[in-house]
């Protein structure tokens, strides 16, 4: 498993930095972090998971119009 920067599971989630740390905050079943001093470092695998389970708006499948 490899650690990630906020930034970097910002990208992975395909989302903003805030929206990573918004997202620590308010889903219980998100991933914690690990804390390096002040540093937060996400591992990648757990945040795939997680993103799998929880589709982007864009990704979800919309009923027809």
């Amino acid at each position: 498993m490899e650690y990630l920067t906020t930034k970097q599971a910002a990208e992975l989630l395909g989302v903003s930095e805030r929206t990573v740390y918004y997202y620590a905050r308010d889903y219980d079943d998100f991933p914690e972090p690990d804390r390096f001093g002040r540093t937060l470092m996400w591992l990648g695998d757990p945040l795939e998971e997680w993103r799998r389970r929880h589709p982007l708006k864009e990704q979800r499948d919309s009923p027809p119009a």
